[in-house]
């Protein structure tokens, strides 16, 4: 599993450790079949400063068997045709964000490859186990992103092993929660650690619980990909990525945040910063004195206090200064330094 590289590239951005995080805005289904609100996820993302939108792409009658009707019905109303898809990736380019495309069945995949030659793959995680399908992404040689909700640690092995020995170039993993919404005490975040013991790839977490402070800590425990659906609409029937979603009124907050906390991760080594060296100044303390004291006077403990600022002799020092005599008059208040002193 060493094969497959620290970082992957798509569409001219690196991704992986040392890179800044990936933000992909998940429009998901969240336009309901209407092309025209999926223009406008696709302005929410790019003007939120997302790096890329993803969609999903699907025939229903593909996707869900008869057996299940009524998930039939209700995704049939959210699918919508190449030709819209199309259009979608046109105005990704236009407003210059990346696009990403789920593929849920063989149609689609040949259509989001051969035909929109899209940069990458994104797999999501209902297709835990069908080793067949994945074998087909990876054939296809472009970079893939893999979602891992429901799999267990062994699965998500054997899918890197298919990935691997099927050709896939490059592979990053996200830990999931496949719940609508997810409960925090159920994310498990650590499990990145986990993934990241076997697999080199970049790891990231796709979020799928409300609000955003689970996404904002995996960005915090180092993810290299964070993936937050989006939406224009909230209580919608028959929908559940509403739910988990930012919308206008919090997306761009949300991405402002998840690089405020980036920069705050730093790279590990405890460093003063220039402005905290500075703030040594007035901060930090120094040995003063609580009354005058006449030439030749013993310091004494009992007549020091450490007061800012710690521009004079630092309170770590105190025992080079009890004993020592003053060189001259000095008065209470007094920030002391060694020149001021003499041995008895």
């Amino acid at each position: 599993m060493n094969r497959f590289p620290t970082h992957i590239e798509i569409a001219g951005r690196l991704i992986g450790p040392g890179e800044p995080c990936y933000v992909i805005a998940e429009g998901g289904v969240n336009h309901f079949g209407e092309i025209e609100k999926a223009l406008q996820l696709i302005e929410l993302a790019a003007t939120s400063g997302a790096t890329a939108f993803k969609s999903q792409h699907y025939r229903t009658d593909r996707l869900v068997g008869p057996a299940a009707p009524e998930w039939r019905e209700r995704l049939q109303s959210k699918e919508l045709p190449d030709e819209a898809i199309k259009k979608m990736q046109q105005e990704c380019m236009k407003r210059a964000i990346t696009f990403l495309c789920t593929p849920h069945d063989d149609i689609a995949l040949e259509f989001l490859v051969n035909v929109l030659d899209v940069p990458a793959i994104k797999i999501g995680s209902g297709e835990v186990e069908n080793w067949p399908f994945l074998e087909r992404i990876a054939r296809c040689e472009k970079p893939v992103i893999l979602s891992t909700g429901m799999y267990e640690i062994d699965q998500i092995r054997k899918a890197v092993r298919v990935m691997e020995e099927n050709g896939c170039p490059a592979l990053a993993l996200l830990h999931c929660i496949t719940s609508y919404p997810a409960e925090p005490a159920d994310v498990n975040l650590k499990v990145m650690e986990q993934i990241r013991e076997f697999f080199p790839g970049p790891v990231g977490y796709s979020d799928h619980t409300a609000g955003t402070a689970v996404a904002l800590a995996a960005v915090a425990l180092g993810a290299d990909i964070i993936e937050k659906h989006i939406t224009i609409d909230r209580d919608v029937p028959d929908a559940q990525d509403w739910k988990v979603a930012c919308d206008p009124s919090n997306l761009a907050r949300f991405i402002r945040d998840v690089r405020e906390v980036e920069a705050a991760r730093g790279g590990g080594l405890k460093i003063l910063s220039e402005k905290e060296k500075h703030s040594l100044l007035w901060a930090r303390k120094s040995l003063t004195l609580i009354k005058d004291l006449q030439a030749g006077e013993v310091i004494t403990e009992k007549v020091l206090l450490a007061q800012r600022p710690g521009t004079g002799i630092p309170p770590s020092r105190i025992e080079a200064v009890v004993g020592k005599i003053a060189a001259r008059p000095l008065k209470a208040g007094t920030i002391l330094d060694f020149d001021a002193l003499r041995e008895q």
